[in-house]
């Protein structure tokens, strides 16, 4: 936003020479013109956005925690992504649903296809965050139950094909634990796990005092929003040098 600011007081500056010379400069006549023709369709293109971007803003700010919002876990391997864990929230309602296997599948597929955006008939926005977003976010480590997890353990467990085994070793290998006993106890699917560690993920992400980091990520493209409509546009202007010392305050 301050470059655009810049840029229309630049403009005004030179619009101002101009009308000073446009006299005794006759050659600068019609340059003068269609200068002024484009300043205008600026300043009207740059009022217009505005509009929408607040409209869009209050719209989110309305509907973001009153609908069903998706979230997925993704990671690339071998160019391909891959989707480890998705939830489904409506934090109106307090409903918090993770994906079984066969909509993990849908969404991957989807998601690979570039027609992700097909599931946003179900829900309100949809939010696809790669797991390396996790190294650039301060989640810091997880205790729950008396199982404590770092980062990177959480990160081996969302990458596992068979959740439940990794975090039973990771147990195991922390307390003096049988990991056949862990598993008996274990009352909850792959996905339900997964889905799970993802909150807590989730619950860091959106974080207040997490949100300039949320916004440097989101214009790495590590997070990705589905619809991207104008408040999520105008985010992906506004400069690194400014989101970074946002970060630096709030940090």
């Amino acid at each position: 936003m301050i470059e655009l600011v810049l840029i229309f007081a630049a403009m005004l500056i030179i619009f101002i020479v101009l009308f000073k010379l446009r006299k005794t400069l006759f050659f600068f006549g019609l340059f003068f013109k269609i200068f002024c023709i484009v300043l205008v369709l600026l300043v009207v293109g740059a009022a217009v956005f505005a509009y929408f971007v607040v409209k869009d803003a209050n719209d989110f700010r309305s509907n973001f925690t009153n609908s069903s919002n998706m979230f997925l876990m993704k990671e690339n391997v071998n160019g391909t992504a891959k989707i480890l864990a998705g939830i489904s929230v409506n934090i109106y309602n307090k409903s918090f649903e993770p994906l079984n296997t066969s909509q993990i599948a849908e969404a991957q597929n989807l998601y690979n296809e570039g027609k992700i955006s097909d599931l946003e008939k179900n829900y309100y926005k949809i939010f696809v965050i790669d797991i390396k977003s996790i190294d650039n976010i301060s989640m810091g480590n997880i205790s729950d139950n008396n199982v404590r997890l770092t980062t990177d353990e959480v990160k081996s467990i969302l990458r596992s094909d068979n959740a439940r085994d990794e975090l039973a070793s990771v147990m195991a290998g922390n307390q003096d634990i049988v990991k056949s006993d862990i598993l008996n106890d274990m009352k909850v699917s792959n996905e339900e796990l997964k889905g799970y560690l993802f909150s807590y993920y989730l619950g860091t992400v959106f974080n207040p005092a997490n949100m300039g980091q949320f916004i440097m990520q989101y214009k790495e493209g590590n997070i990705e929003i589905y619809e991207q409509t104008a408040m999520f546009t105008a985010v992906k202007l506004i400069p690194q040098s400014l989101i970074e010392s946002i970060v630096a305050k709030v940090s």
